[in-house]
């Protein structure tokens, strides 16, 4: 195994949070499928670029790392395999079918790299839903047959391969396309139009900064010398007045602006009235978010900008309706507090003390109104069915994901910086909310 294949494989492996637990810990782990789309793709081809993609292929849709990180850590010709594997469509591009088109897409513009370690990837996961999860696997194995056309061009014997599998797990998947359809959210605390409204309320005008640019015969030490004085560290790069790529400060030495110009990449740029889980989608696939209006790109957010007023109240107002539809839900499935014996002892007599507070002040109020929010969370997905509506595969990543939410509230609400750790909680709940208003 060369440096550079050991290097990415350590990469993908390390401990981090992930975003989406796309494997259930009944089936196989992540690092199991990682090590077979590796060993697939090594198996046709010897190039360790493409090995070391093949490692590092759901790391930038799954966890805080962006393209950016993979270049710096991997170079540009790994980094660039990454990016064609890594979806491109955005929450506010229509429903499953509109980005899984988009997705479909790019996917078919791809390199021959990329579409071999696609490939490879769609043969570990429907092998692994085949012999686990035969009902999941009438949706992914119904995509992966739209995908056969988009990946011509990656290696023939792994594409015939896939096809030889899909043609074998048809007879047995069949049966159980009743139990495919997914489960949709109902709200009981919110009406939808309101919480639509809410989600709507800041977009990525309210975020953006202003795009210093440059023409693109600037001499590129002076567009970092601007760069520095304004203490920006990207800048636009214009061609006949239009903005057709950026320029990174610390990357800027001799030449011209033009040397240094990068492409905006498919899915960097949203219009200034994108939402805020379109800002925050294309911040997890890259370093930078570019924002257009009236077709030219006329700012950036980084992810620097989510501790700015608008996001932290959308968020704080987010985790806010969620948890009085927590609370609704365990009231409805615990009534007369038959809730308690899922909270410890001690939880349970905070929440006393607070209620005798409350009502000395005349507050109208019941016992699980005070109730913790990690501890209204960790009643509500003690039961399997709740934990299926919130998307969290088992007790102990429900566990974790309630420690996690409460650490994102306290830390919009006393005001403290958000960090590389919120940020997996921050995707998910952007995520959260838009399968909510796609599927009412």
């Amino acid at each position: 195994m060369s440096e550079l294949v050991q290097a990415a494989k350590l990469f993908a492996n390390s401990s981090r949070e992930r975003i989406a637990a796309h494997r259930n810990p009944a089936r196989q782990s992540s690092e199991l499928h990682l090590k077979s789309v590796a060993q697939l793709t090594s198996s046709v081809s010897q190039d360790e670029t493409i090995i070391a993609a093949a490692w590092l292929h759901e790391i930038v849709a799954d966890t805080w790392v962006t393209l950016g990180d993979i270049e710096e850590e991997f170079g540009a010709t790994v980094a660039k395999i990454v990016g064609e594997l890594t979806p491109i469509s955005l929450p506010g591009n229509g429903d499953r079918a509109a980005r899984f088109e988009l997705d479909r897409q790019h996917l078919a513009g791809a390199s021959a790299a990329a579409k071999t370690v696609k490939i490879a990837d769609l043969i570990d996961t429907c092998r692994d839903l085949h012999k686990t999860d035969p009902a999941s696997l009438v949706t992914y194995s119904a995509e992966a047959r739209k995908l056969l056309q988009a990946l011509e061009g990656g290696n023939a014997r792994l594409l015939d391969r896939l096809k030889r599998d899909l043609d074998r797990y048809a007879p047995g998947i069949a049966t159980t396309e009743s139990e495919s359809t997914p489960v949709k959210v109902q709200l009981t605390a919110l009406p939808m139009t309101a919480l639509r409204v809410f989600a709507r309320a800041f977009t990525a005008q309210d975020l953006a900064e202003a795009l210093l640019s440059f023409d693109v015969d600037h001499s590129a030490k002076g567009a970092a010398a601007v760069m520095r004085e304004a203490r920006v560290a990207v800048a636009g790069v214009r061609r006949n007045g239009v903005v057709c790529g950026f320029v990174e400060a610390e990357s800027l030495g001799g030449d011209s602006c033009e040397a240094f110009r990068r492409e905006f990449a498919c899915g960097q740029v949203v219009s200034a009235g994108s939402s805020l889980p379109d800002v925050i989608e294309v911040l997890t696939r890259h370093d930078w978010c570019f924002v257009s209006a009236f077709e030219t790109v006329v700012g950036v957010i980084s992810r620097n900008d989510i501790q700015k007023p608008a996001t932290r109240m959308w968020l704080f107002g987010i985790l806010t309706v969620a948890e009085l539809e927590f609370t609704e839900r365990v009231r409805q499935k615990w009534p007369n507090e038959s809730w308690i014996g899922c909270v410890s002892i001690d939880r349970v007599e905070k929440a006393r003390r607070l209620l005798a507070e409350r009502e000395r002040r005349k507050e109208n109020c019941g016992l699980l109104d005070c109730l913790q929010l990690g501890d209204k969370i960790r009643v509500l997905i003690s039961d399997p069915e709740e934990r299926a509506l919130l998307g969290i595969p088992s007790a102990s990543a429900a566990n974790r994901a309630s420690k996690q939410i409460e650490n994102l509230r306290n830390s919009l609400a006393h005001a403290q910086r958000l960090v590389d750790r919120d940020w997996p909680q921050i995707v998910r709940l952007a995520r959260h909310i838009e399968q909510i208003l796609r599927d009412p």
